[in-house]
């Protein structure tokens, strides 16, 4: 079976790679992380949201919440108010949704709104509010 986990690159950076635990020689815990053991490396096991989003983010994978990690090229529908994604157009109260925390729906509203038109095959169109008052421009005459 091959699992993802992540390779050291050097003492700050990961890779995200497939280990085929046939390779495994022993699992142990270092510093409260699971670490898989080779012949001739050590793999760590993901773990956190941040790791997953490091490596997944180019992916389309984003931190909308602090408890999950979204697909933006899914998402068919924000609901601002429960602050919502889903993942259909038309959701029901069976629907699959992921929560978005009010500072994200404020911070990344275009990329939201700019995933969803694009996700739905629907353009962002946005048109100016006629004013409350018309007016008319008259031509200066002589007198004035």
């Amino acid at each position: 079976m091959m699992i993802p986990v992540l390779k050291a690159k050097n003492e700050h950076e990961t890779e995200l790679v497939m280990l085929d635990l046939e390779d495994v020689l022993y699992i142990n815990i270092e510093k409260r992380n699971i670490v898989y053991h080779t012949l001739d490396e050590k793999y760590f096991h993901l773990s956190t949201l941040s790791e997953l989003y490091d490596h997944f983010f180019d992916s389309g994978f984003d931190l909308l919440d602090k408890t999950n990690l979204v697909n933006l090229h899914k998402i068919k529908k924000l609901d601002g108010k429960q602050g919502k994604i889903y993942f259909e157009e038309n959701p029901t109260g069976d629907s699959k949704y992921a929560t978005v925390a009010f500072i994200k729906q404020k911070l990344f509203h275009n990329v939201i709104s700019r995933a969803i038109a694009n996700n739905t095959n629907t353009s962002l169109e946005y048109s100016a509010k006629p004013p409350k008052e018309s007016f008319r421009i008259l031509p200066r005459t002589s007198e004035d």
